[in-house]
């Protein structure tokens, strides 16, 4: 049965709306993040040459994905700004509560497998999928509405999946268009958005009119579940066709295992904002908490760098393009090197024969510093703090490499910016 359709009577509840949306789109960006971290590597892990290949496909495909999903976080703030919001980064630590979006989403930090590509296909499953598309197995049962007359203040809305909220989004856009009058609904200023030529991100374009609105919501739409029905190409597709290769592969071999032995929601400490009952799991190797608490916090200050360039405040147009450099610099050159080289590491004793992993965790202060030469200044001190800790780290070997790898690029990330 299709769940009653998002009703959104004022900005408030479009604001809310839109906040929630870049959540998912962040949160679930991490979660397709750690499952590609979490893939092997070589045939010295235990798979064949033809195995392999098919694993780095796989990996490829699932770490564009992602960064579709960073494009559609992008597009979700480029809407809130448009409409008089705020960028919004933030987001639940994973896994995140059953109450902190509709039931059927389930997002935890979970090693590749096939369990967790059923969660993926189920994520991204389209309106209206035909029979025998990988519609995927249901986490949770739509809550019944209780009519209201108004809605004065925000509230959670239920949907089943991604495309009810953005269809609910663009309906609330065409109904407050017509109630405010399009200038007015779109009062933010158009300056203060991101475009692609920052990252290179086809589709990333300003938000000035309910046309361009629309357009944004269809290309999250169409991108992520392909809209109402099946499209190869969209994530569901993608995904479905791992689903089947995976499949033929493990009736050839039954032993195939295409991922590391990563503990499912590794932290070094525990989150304040998830709960005991959850299913998060504490990281116990000294190092390893080391390498995880390393990892955090040039996660961190990669979300504060994106967020400065959201802000789009004081910086220059030449400013605006540091940031955007220094933010995909850090995905490449840090957060990918240390996600790789946690699933590596020993998780501790009490998790044997299984590997840590990159937690993605946020601590209380990662709001974006709200002003120019602050921000910098902050940035600055941050990234040589965390390009210093990398050279006081024992290590040996691969992940001595790694790190000396990653310590340049935060003391060139500092430079850059202290010009």
């Amino acid at each position: 049965m299709m769940d009653a359709p998002v009703r959104i009577e004022n900005r408030a509840q479009l604001i809310y709306l839109l906040t929630e949306a870049a959540e998912l789109e962040h949160g679930i960006m991490c979660c397709y993040l750690f499952a590609a971290f979490s893939m092997k590597r070589s045939v010295e892990e235990g798979i064949s040459e033809e195995q392999l290949r098919l694993v780095r496909r796989w990996r490829r495909t699932i770490l564009q994905i992602s960064i579709e999903e960073m494009l559609h976080m992008c597009l979700a703030c480029n809407l809130l700004t448009a409409v008089g919001g705020a960028p919004h980064l933030r987001r639940p630590n994973l896994p995140v509560s059953p109450k902190a979006y509709p039931p059927s989403f389930k997002l935890e930090l979970a090693p590749f497998c096939q369990q967790t590509l059923e969660n993926f296909i189920f994520i991204e499953r389209p309106e209206d999928p035909e029979p025998g598309a990988g519609a995927g197995t249901s986490f949770g049962s739509p809550v019944p509405q209780t009519p209201k007359l108004s809605d004065i203040f925000s509230s959670a809305r239920e949907y089943q999946n991604q495309g009810r909220l953005y269809h609910g989004i663009e309906d609330g856009l065409q109904y407050l268009s017509q109630k405010y009058g399009e200038e007015r609904l779109f009062l933010g200023p158009p300056k203060a958005q991101i475009a692609g030529a920052y990252f290179n991100l086809p589709g990333l374009d300003p938000v000035t009119d309910l046309t361009s609105a629309e357009a944004a919501l269809q290309g999250i739409i169409v991108q992520g579940e392909g809209g109402r029905g099946f499209s190869k190409d969209s994530h569901h597709g993608r995904f479905l066709a791992i689903q089947e290769e995976y499949e033929q592969v493990l009736r050839e071999d039954p032993t195939f295992v295409p991922a590391r032995p990563v503990m499912w929601n590794p932290y070094s400490m525990l989150p304040n904002d998830v709960g005991d009952d959850l299913e998060v799991n504490l990281i116990e190797d000294p190092l390893s908490i080391d390498i995880s608490n390393l990892f955090d916090g040039c996660y961190e200050i990669l979300i504060q760098v994106l967020g400065r360039l959201f802000a789009h405040g004081e910086e220059s147009e030449d400013e605006l393009t540091q940031l955007a450099e220094i933010t995909e610099g850090l995905m490449v050159d840090v957060i990918g090197p240390l996600g790789d080289a946690l699933t590596r590491l020993p998780a501790g004793p009490s998790h044997s024969g299984l590997t840590a992993g990159p937690s993605f965790r946020f601590s209380r202060d990662i709001n974006t510093p709200p002003h120019r030469d602050a921000a910098r200044a902050l940035f600055i001190e941050r990234l040589k703090e965390l390009s210093a800790y990398c050279g006081f780290l024992q290590t040996e070997g691969s992940l001595s490499s790694v790190l000396t790898r990653v310590r340049a690029s935060l003391g060139r990330y500092a430079e850059q910016l202290d010009k």
